[in-house]
Order: structure tokens, then sequence, then C-alpha cells
């Protein structure tokens, strides 16, 4: 009756309301000097040469991440400017996507209410939230992964034509956003459904090969460009390597190398168990209920398999990695939100009650983090705004513990603080912290310059410099001094141009911290100064 009720009635409409806040408020917080930045430059260069094809950092051939990204991030330019929101919004709707995705998948393997439930848990899950505040290929690449897997498993299932351009496109879309992962995960996936069916007959249809076909023709533009950037100029130098063919790298070496930490470093290596306490904070306030559905599913294996055979393989796989990170989890949650929802809908009305309890206690914790964010770390200004702010956490708490025990006030409670946390995180916390980005900051400043007088980056690079000014400014080479009127460096380079006896007409200076990664020295305001490093705005006397 609940159940029928939560579908009918106005709560989940209004829940998912209260995220589209979250998610508009969080396209206008300014880009973290991080990868975020990085790879909004990356889509900047397009637009300042006019090539397309090559993907250039900082002066220098790029040899990572396909151009999915770049590109949509370069065509929200056109259409929006370059500004925060454009370069966000394309992950955005890939997100929203993805939601509807993951309820189409959910509905496919259980019922109606299993996919409304678990495309609102996938919306509402920590880290997904953070992937669409400081953008990278994470929102993008798990919105393919679940809706090539929905269209992968929906052509097993009734060898529809739609269904295997779909599940190509998906697979395409997934490879040209991060490589060969967006083939593997969904591909595994159904393949695991399928084994576990016992029909793998369903394999032996014509359709498979429409796919395949379908898929290299669909992949062809980003296969072309690695092409043309890369294998047609084996002299090119990367990472100190040559001879290095594009198309190689993207199929295979990027992934691999990933696993392996070539290049990249072994960051995690050896934490085994790295991925599963990362995902108590990456996958909250789902966390607990996952893992009590995925024990239950692995010891019982009723329903679909899909879910906890993908969740499990690709857990083992990625802690094994010698490079982690903690956003690799992502390309997990739309299934885990799948589990998640089947064991919800399908439980007894005894364990629905405990799992209210626990739900519960992880709202008042995530709420209490909320007023320690926003009262000691980063307090709202003024006193009545901080009491007007407490007052509508308050109401809003108020109505979700009005629900009926049950699968709505699971829900409601859940998605009602952690709505409530990042919120006031975009509106108050992460412009704040912003100030402390001295490439944000002094961009800022100089924006207001009536011309724009040549500057160079010496000894320090900000992305965020470069991208709210709109205009690249390739750092100088290790050895070379500037010669322009104004550069932008740190502490370090101040004193080097000082010992070269250039004359400093005019100085600026700026707290600089990389707040991606957060300390508790600079989280703690006493400290937070003694946290950050200095960064300088120089005219020099050159002309």
């Amino acid at each position: 009756m609940q159940n029928n009720r939560l579908l009918s009635g106005p709560l989940y409409w209004i829940l998912w309301l209260g995220l589209a806040a979250v998610y508009g408020i969080g396209l206008f917080v300014p880009l973290l000097d991080s990868d975020a930045s990085h790879h909004a430059l990356i889509a900047l260069h397009f637009l300042e040469s006019g090539d397309y094809v090559s993907l250039v950092d900082r002066g220098m051939d790029y040899l990572d991440k396909p151009h999915l990204l770049f590109w949509t991030a370069a065509l929200s330019y056109k259409v929006f400017g370059i500004n925060t929101f454009a370069f966000k919004f394309p992950s955005l709707l890939a997100s929203v996507f993805g939601f509807y995705s993951t309820y189409r998948l959910g509905k496919l393997l259980y019922d109606e209410l299993t996919g409304r439930v678990a495309a609102l848990i996938h919306g509402a899950a920590c880290a997904q939230l953070l992937a669409n505040q400081d953008v990278r290929m994470d929102a993008m690449l798990t919105a393919f992964l679940i809706f090539s897997t929905w269209m992968l498993l929906a052509l097993a299932r009734t060898s529809k034509r739609k269904y295997a351009l779909g599940g190509a496109l998906g697979l395409a879309l997934g490879f040209a956003t991060k490589g060969g992962i967006g083939v593997a995960v969904p591909v595994l996936a159904v393949g695991i459904q399928l084994v576990f069916e016992r029909n793998l007959r369903a394999l032996l249809r014509w359709h498979w090969v429409l796919v395949g076909v379908s898929f290299l023709v669909f992949v062809a533009p980003v296969l072309y460009a690695y092409y043309v950037q890369f294998d047609l100029h084996p002299e090119k130098e990367i990472r100190g390597m040559t001879g290095l063919s594009g198309i190689r790298f993207i199929l295979l070496g990027q992934s691999v190398e990933r696993f392996q930490g070539e290049a990249w470093g072994s960051s995690g290596s050896t934490d085994y168990f790295f991925f599963f306490h990362t995902l108590l904070w990456a996958f909250l306030p789902w966390s607990l209920l996952f893992y009590w559905g995925w024990i239950r599913g692995l010891i019982d294996r009723k329903g679909e398999f899909l879910t906890i055979g993908i969740c499990t393989l690709m857990l083992v796989v990625l802690s094994f990695a010698q490079y982690k990170l903690p956003h690799y989890l992502n390309i997990l949650f739309p299934y885990m939100a799948i589990l998640v929802s089947g064991r919800l809908t399908a439980a007894g009305e005894k364990t629905v009650r405990t799992i209210s309890w626990v739900q519960t206690g992880v709202a008042v914790i995530l709420v209490a983090f909320g007023l320690y964010l926003n009262l000691y770390i980063q307090p709202i200004p003024g006193r009545l705004n901080q009491a007007v702010a407490i007052g509508i956490a308050g109401v809003v708490l108020f109505l979700c513990f009005r629900q009926a025990a049950g699968l709505p006030r699971i829900l409601a409670v859940s998605v009602g603080s952690l709505a409530l946390v990042f919120f006031s995180l975009s509106a108050n916390v992460y412009p704040h912290f912003a100030e402390f980005d001295s490439g944000y900051t002094f961009a800022r400043d100089w924006n207001k310059r009536p011309a724009d007088e040549p500057l160079s980056q010496f000894h320090s690079y900000s992305y965020t410099f470069d991208f709210y000014t709109k205009k690249l400014h390739p750092p100088l080479p290790e050895g070379v001094l500037p010669s322009t009127p104004w550069v932008l460096t740190d502490s370090t380079g101040l004193s080097l141009i000082r010992k070269a006896g250039i004359r400093i007409d005019q100085i600026q200076s700026h707290p600089h911290f990389h707040v991606s990664v957060l300390s508790g020295e600079f989280l703690n305001p006493a400290t937070r100064l003694l946290a950050c490093e200095r960064r300088y705005l120089l005219r020099l006397g050159i002309r």
C-alpha cells in the first residue's frame, strides 16, 4: 500500500525537485584548480585554435582521455559562452539521461517501482553529486554505461533492431568518454546476467553483428582524430616516448596503464580495501544499504544477478589496480542503486522498519555534518542568515520524518538530508573556498582591466586563471625567464625574478590553496591562512 502511494503521491517528485535545486545551483559553483579546469582548458584550445581534432594541454599534445567531454564542452561554450555553467551543463544533461536509463534498466530487471526508486537513489548518491560539481569524465561515463547496459539487455530479451543500434551508440559514447572501460563494463554486466539466466543462445543472434559494426561506425570520429594527431606523427614525444600509436593507446593502452600504474604512479596500490572503505562516504546515504543488499544477494542469489555480479567483479578488479582514485567507483553507482532498490522494494515490513531507523541515523549524522560545515568550518555570514538556514533545515527534516514509516520515510530522510548538505556546500562553503584559489581571484581582477596585455605563467600554472580570463597562457619552459609585462607566479618564481635583476613595478599577492585536496589545517578557520602558500601577479619593468 505504501509503495503504491509512493508512485501515485507527490513525495517522489518533491524529492526529485529538491535534487534538481541542488544540481542546478551546482552549475554555478566555480571550477576547482584541478582536473575540471584542466579539462575545461583543453576544450578552450579547440575554440582558440579552430583545431577540433588535436587534444592539447598547455601547449603539448595530450594523450590520456578521449574527445567526447572536450567536444561537448566546446560546443557548450559556443552556445553559452566560456563560463562555469557552459562547462558543467553537458555533464548534467548526461547525468539526467543516466538517471532515466537507471529507471529503465531497473524496470526491465524488476518492475516500475524498483526502477523509479533506483533512479532516485542514483541521483542522490554523494559522489554522483560531486561528479557534477568537480566535473571530470565520470558523470558522462556513468550515464553511457547504464544506458548501453539497458539497451544490450533489452536486445538480448527482445531482438529488436532499435536496441542493437542504441546499444552500439551507448558503447561508442562510453568509449569516446574514457576508452575501453566504456565497453567492458556493459558487455560484462549483460554477459553475467545471460549466464545467470542460462540464456547463452541469445548471443547467437545476428543482431550482435549489427552492434559490432554500428559501434565501429560510431567510434570512427574518435579513432580518426587519434590517427591524425599521433599515428601520422610518430616523431611526437609523449611522456618521454616516441613512435606512439594513438589508436592502439585508446583501444588498449589507456585502461592497461591505469590498471598497472604505468605513467600515473601507484596511488593506493597497496590498499586492497581502498574502494570498500571509500564506498562508505562515496555512496552516502545508501552505502550501508548497499553492503546489506550485496551480501544478501551473494548468499541467496535470487532474482537478477546483473547488478550483484558486475559490482562484485569490478570491485575485485579495481582493488588490484595499481592506480586508485575515489571517483573510479562512480561507474558502479547505477548498478548499486538498482541492487539496493530491488532489495528495498521486496523487503518485509520488519526489515523495512529496521532500515528506516538506520537511515534516520545516517540522516541525523549528515545534517549534523552540514551544520558543522556551515556554522564552524565556513560560517554562513550573519546571525540572522544562520538562523534562517537552521530553520529551513529543521522544516525540511520535520516534513521528512512525518512520512509514514517504511519506504517513503527511508527515501525522504535519506534524500532530504543529502540535499540539504549539498545545497549548503554549493551556496556557502564552496564559493567561499574558491576565494583561496588565487587563479580564480586574480582572473576576476584581471578581467576588470581595459586592455588585455601580454601575460605569462612562470614556475607555476593556474588552470582557473586561464579559464576565467578566457585565454590560454601556456607556462614558460623550465629555465626561461619571463619577457612579458605581466607574470603570474609563486614564491619561488618571485625569488628567481628578483635574483635575475628584473625590475618589478607592481606586485599583487593572494593566498593559494588546492581546494580539491582539503586538509585539516585548511578546514580549521584559525589555521586556514597557515595552510596556504602565496601566489603573485607581477607587473615587470619590461615593455
